[in-house]
């Protein structure tokens, strides 16, 4: 199905380039251009991805902008402390009404896991699995937006090619040349301009995401298995915000390299 609609798609593009340029330049927006440069390179990344992609990478994008890494850490660190201390003082059943006022997906399934009496090598193995889960989608994501921001060039380059071919068709005509050259220029213009600002910096964001999701969810982990090893409420804080400032150094080192 998605092979069917990328094929659609990329026909369509080329069709209405073909039967809708403007016969001279009326500016910088040229709506058949912008049905090639916007249509295309999506449809092409069909061929390979499913429509799930597409749509998993747009929402994955759409979180990464109103994400809160920090506001998440403080209170990851806050419910560990106090499941620790739940722990050590009334046992692993009374983690029940925590687990059920949890809004962190992995941290509820981490302390599920513990309710459930894992032993602490199933619960590694289990979350581990699920931060590779969700990390696999992130990186398809922000594979799909790279490869988009490498089209976009191309694609405006057969925009380009379509424009010098209707050019030429009508040198006997002088007043008809100015919309194949514009035509020719508007469509590497919109592919160059996609390509490096929207496409590029989009699957950037995503993997930078990708890398702030996975420091908390390891920070997670880390706390789960201490949880489940019965440290105490002060130690388990204290290792907490210690990890959490080893991830933000780390950070900073990356941004600054």
């Amino acid at each position: 199905m998605s092979q069917i609609l990328g094929l659609s798609g990329i026909g369509f593009s080329i069709y209405y380039l073909v039967s809708h340029h403007a016969t001279q330049f009326h500016g910088y927006w040229d709506p058949a251009a912008a049905v090639l440069l916007g249509v295309g390179p999506p449809s092409i990344m069909m061929l390979s991805h499913t429509v799930m992609d597409l749509f998993v990478g747009f929402r994955l994008l759409a979180s990464s902008i109103f994400s809160r890494h920090a506001r998440h850490q403080a209170e990851i660190i806050d419910v560990l402390t106090r499941a620790s201390q739940i722990v050590r003082t009334d046992g692993l059943g009374a983690l029940v009404p925590l687990r059920n006022q949890l809004q962190y997906e992995l941290l509820r399934d981490g302390v599920s896991l513990i309710i459930n009496d894992f032993k602490a090598e199933e619960i590694r193995h289990n979350l581990m699995a699920k931060i590779n889960a969700k990390q696999s989608k992130m990186i398809l994501a922000a594979s799909l937006f790279e490869n988009m921001s490498k089209l976009c060039p191309g694609m405006g380059m057969i925009g380009t090619l379509m424009g010098l071919i209707a050019m030429l068709s009508n040198l006997n005509d002088p007043t008809k040349l100015g919309g194949g050259m514009a035509m020719a220029l508007i469509t590497t213009l919109y592919g160059l301009m996609l390509g490096t600002i929207i496409y590029g910096p989009w699957g950037e964001k995503i993997h930078i995401e990708a890398e702030k999701i996975l420091e908390v969810d390891m920070m997670v982990m880390e706390g789960i298995l201490n949880v489940k090893g019965k440290k105490s409420s002060i130690h388990m804080k204290d290792m907490m915000k210690t990890y959490g400032s080893k991830q933000t150094n780390a950070g900073q080192t990356r941004g600054a390299s």
